[in-house]
């Protein structure tokens, strides 16, 4: 929790049970997007997340998710639970006031330690399994395809890099879902009856998670539904396969 605190997180709210539902108490930065939050019970930090949305929006995801929502379903229910059992779960976040830039480029604080906070504080539910299940953790270096179920959908924030390269990362929680450098990856994506065919790529960003190479499909794809700056979903669901989801208006 401190590694959070060092770092410039501040409290921002708490869940809290109303007639059985959760409501998130949230006071401060609500309005804010493209940032980090977490979710902490007492001094451990079970959950960190990005979104690109307004923080009460993405807050809101997790109070009513819908049958398609894996992650805020399973996240809904971890702090129901907890919350029943008597246990307090605040939420933290990071804001970004855009100060960091390379040239004339502004570069998402929020995007550069998202993946190495994940893997550094390797928080319990990150791990794409149910609510119920104990932690299972992958041998390092394993490419063998987990038994459990597949990673949670994540919200991915389009880089200008991702956006005119036709590439993005995964998160560090769900690199064991992905198999050896130049594996090709299905990217099941809305409007196609066929995948986009990518490559995973494990030499581009030594000490990083995996980049999914989809190149000139997955750019024109992602230029059809959104803008730099603006987020999709991404949902690894099997062994070298993953979901693509529009969430925002091009606008």
């Amino acid at each position: 929790m401190n590694r959070l605190l060092e770092i410039g997180f501040e409290k921002v709210g708490h869940w809290q049970l109303a007639d059985g539902a959760i409501v998130s108490g949230v006071r401060s930065l609500e309005s804010h997007g493209d940032m980090l939050y977490a979710f902490v019970c007492g001094d451990e930090v079970k959950y960190v997340g990005r979104t690109g949305l307004e923080l009460s929006r993405r807050m809101a995801a997790y109070t009513s998710p819908g049958s398609g929502q894996a992650e805020e379903l399973a996240n809904s229910a971890r702090i129901r639970d907890e919350l029943r059992r008597g246990g307090t779960v605040d939420i933290f976040a990071l804001p970004d006031h855009g100060l960091l830039h390379h040239g004339p480029f502004r570069l998402s604080l929020a995007g550069g330690l998202e993946d190495d906070l994940i893997r550094v504080l390797d928080p319990e539910w990150n791990v794409g399994r149910p609510a119920s299940e104990p932690p299972q953790r992958a041998a390092a270096g394993s490419t063998v395809a987990p038994s459990g179920p597949a990673g949670e959908m994540f919200e991915l924030v389009l880089q200008p890099t991702y956006y005119h390269s036709g590439f993005f990362h995964v998160r560090a929680a769900h690199d064991r879902f992905l198999g050896a450098d130049g594996e090709p990856v299905a990217l099941q994506v809305p409007g196609r009856t066929q995948p986009i065919r990518a490559q995973i790529s494990r030499t581009a960003d030594a000490g990083r998670p995996p980049r999914i190479v989809g190149g000139t499909e997955l750019r024109d794809w992602f230029q059809s539904v959104a803008n730099v700056g603006q987020a999709i979903g991404v949902k690894v669901q099997a062994r070298n396969a993953i979901a693509l989801y529009p969430l925002e208006a091009r606008g």
